[in-house]
């Protein structure tokens, strides 16, 4: 399983990257403790893979701390919902349903606990079009059945 840390200011001293507060909310609250506890950063080319995944798909904003000194981006719904960050030098994760996790895991996902359950990590192994998982998470960010949503 893969281990990721926060962001060195060029002094030894981690930056803490801030979160909106529209994040903190019980639907949120796997990926929000994630955030706070491993203060990610990321790579532009994993950001930027994760921001290209969801063109086209109605109700996405992105959402990251600081751009120019490489911090987590996070993908939410108009309502604030996360359903996808980038972090590190290769991460994507999504938040899937349970019945779409075992094919993620069989083209080379991993169940990403560190996050939740259902959270679908793909790194250096990721399919060429993560397009599809993207869609699946906002989908499922969206509807009914997704953990916290009433």
């Amino acid at each position: 399983m893969a281990s990721f840390s926060g962001h060195s200011n060029g002094s030894g001293f981690l930056t803490a990257w801030s979160l909106d507060g529209k994040f903190r909310t019980q639907e949120n609250e796997e990926v929000v403790a994630f955030i706070e506890r491993k203060n990610p950063s990321a790579h532009d080319e994993v950001a930027g893979e994760l921001i290209n995944s969801a063109k086209g798909l109605p109700d996405v904003q992105w959402y990251c701390p600081d751009k120019w000194r490489y911090a987590y981006v996070v993908l939410h719904t108009r309502s604030n919902r996360i359903f996808g960050i980038a972090f590190g030098m290769s991460g994507l994760a999504f938040l899937l349903p349970a019945e779409m996790i075992p094919e993620a895991v069989a083209v080379g996902g991993e169940i990403y606990p560190a996050i939740g359950d259902q959270w679908i990590l793909w790194q250096d192994n990721k399919p060429r079009n993560m397009t599809r998982w993207c869609k699946l998470a906002h989908d499922y960010a969206v509807g009914s059945k997704a953990p916290g949503v009433l």
